[in-house]
């Protein structure tokens, strides 16, 4: 019996060990890839200094088009903005900038316009492509402050990184993989951070009555985020992207906006209601450079 039970201790430490050392690697191979945004910043992107960037969801990843916005007025920008997250990982991603030894000189927000007056902030569905940077404490700490079975999995991935791999398995360990192979591909987005939704033959449809959405900028995060900027002199502007048949409704406010909610009056330029198609991005961001142009003239 006793001999039984050493083999089977012995077996079971060898199982450990091996998906320690596979979790560990899986990691390891993602931090040197350029997939997931976090490692496309720290090992895809050369350039130090930009004049502004952009964080938010998949409304600032699929709307706002930083080439376009280069080209116009001969400034270098990126996006860094991730669908399916909220304020508190667009706080993290600034933290990961700053982190890498980047600056810029405006920060152009664009969550998901709803984030703007969360009460109660949660971990978001894609905060795992943070996974890799797990040993920084900005990133611990991110994962620490949240409560529920994912944040658990990803606070502990910091010593047992088998946890977080095995519970993120499609979108951890796969393309580790497949970071072999191709390091330098991306995950959805392009050399500049962007990425947009192809025009489906949306009927064209006047939108002649826009409904009230108020926002009210109370997020927690969000006065994280305009601290964090002010510390390191960065000007935060808040953008409200595009939203079908929806008007931005807010009082005077402390924070920098932008107000395109109700830019596009037309159906052929959305995906659905809070995200456009190409067709969209493109009048949109051209507003947008515009818009933008202003409050840099004025700083000059």
């Amino acid at each position: 019996m006793l001999v039984f039970l050493k083999k089977i201790g012995f077996i079971l430490s060898g199982f450990l060990l091996l998906s320690f050392l596979i979790s560990y690697g899986s990691l390891w191979l993602l931090r040197q890839s350029h997939f997931y945004k976090p490692a496309y910043l720290a090992n895809g992107v050369v350039q130090k200094q930009f004049d502004y960037i952009v964080l938010g969801a998949s409304t600032g990843l699929t709307t706002i088009d930083t080439e376009l916005i280069d080209s116009e007025l001969d400034v270098k920008g990126i996006n860094l903005a991730v669908d399916d997250t909220s304020l508190p990982s667009q706080y993290l991603m600034l933290q990961h900038f700053l982190a890498e030894g980047k600056q810029t000189d405006y920060c152009i927000l664009a969550p998901n316009p709803t984030n703007y007056t969360t009460k109660h902030d949660d971990i978001s569905d894609n905060d795992y492509r943070f996974l890799m940077y797990i040993d920084r404490p900005y990133v611990y700490d991110h994962f620490k402050n949240f409560t529920g079975f994912r944040a658990h999995a990803l606070t502990l991935s910091r010593w047992l990184p088998t946890i977080g791999v095995s519970y993120y398995n499609a979108e951890v360990f796969y393309p580790s993989l497949l970071s072999v192979l191709s390091p330098e591909r991306r995950n959805r987005f392009d050399i500049n951070g962007n990425y947009t939704y192809p025009n489906y033959k949306t009927p064209s449809r006047p939108i002649e009555n826009f409904e009230n959405f108020p926002i009210d900028f109370t997020n927690n995060y969000l006065k994280k985020i305009k601290a964090l900027c002010q510390l390191h002199d960065i000007t935060l502007i808040c953008y409200i992207s595009p939203m079908e048949g929806k008007k931005a409704a807010f009082d005077d406010t402390e924070y920098l906006i932008i107000d395109h909610s109700d830019v596009l009056k037309d159906s052929r330029y959305f995906h659905d209601m809070i995200h456009v198609n190409t067709l969209g991005r493109d009048k949109a961001s051209r507003q947008l450079t515009i818009d933008f142009n202003k409050y840099i003239i004025t700083e000059q």
